[in-house]
């Protein structure tokens, strides 16, 4: 009986987490389903710095734990974002440019394609939005995408997954995406 009822836990669990990942998804797909952004390499060319600007994330939160941790998860998102904007700055290949819609970046749509355009003319050659996704106690995801602000075109996009809500985790994360941004921008510039 005990092994029947942890199977069904499991199949809720796995169903919970489609819903939950569909749900999310409507916040990118104007971005990636439904407008005419499409993977292309970046603008920049080798041998230069390439601008980049990492817009603030958005934070859903559909765990449904007891417990409101608001301003627990506000704190660890502002200390991810800043980490990854540090990252890139002390990467020398990289061109940290601020992010002129703070705190409420479009992430699709005509809003976006503005963003994009506004960036662009500002010298930006990348942004960067995306979008973190507490789907169980244990179980985040971090979903980014990188665009090239003069072709409107999505660089990359990318799905990460991180175990534990605690600081030590953040960073463990924040560590791995960073790393895989900075990687992931150089590769589609050497592909220029």
């Amino acid at each position: 009986m005990l092994g029947k009822r942890n199977g069904d836990r499991a199949i809720a669990m796995r169903h919970a987490f489609l819903l939950h990942a569909l749900a999310t998804a409507r916040l990118f797909t104007g971005l990636f389903l439904g407008s005419n952004l499409i993977l292309d390499a970046s603008a920049a060319t080798a041998g230069h710095t390439l601008a980049v600007s990492v817009d603030d994330f958005n934070y859903v939160d559909t765990s449904s734990e007891p417990s409101d941790q608001t301003v627990l998860h506000e704190k660890q998102l502002r200390a991810f974002m800043t980490a990854l904007r540090d990252d890139l700055t002390a990467d020398r290949r990289f061109e940290l440019v601020p992010s002129s819609c703070a705190p409420n970046c479009p992430t699709d749509g005509p809003a976006l394609r503005d963003r994009l355009r506004e960036a662009s003319q500002a010298g930006t050659q990348i942004v960067i939005i995306g979008i973190v996704h507490k789907l169980s106690t244990l179980v985040q995801v971090v979903r980014i995408a990188a665009i090239d602000t003069t072709a409107q075109r999505v660089v990359f996009r990318k799905y990460f997954q991180f175990r534990g809500d605690n600081d030590e985790a953040w960073q463990r994360a924040e560590r791995f995406v960073s790393e895989e941004v900075r990687d992931r921008l150089l590769e589609s510039r050497s592909q220029q």
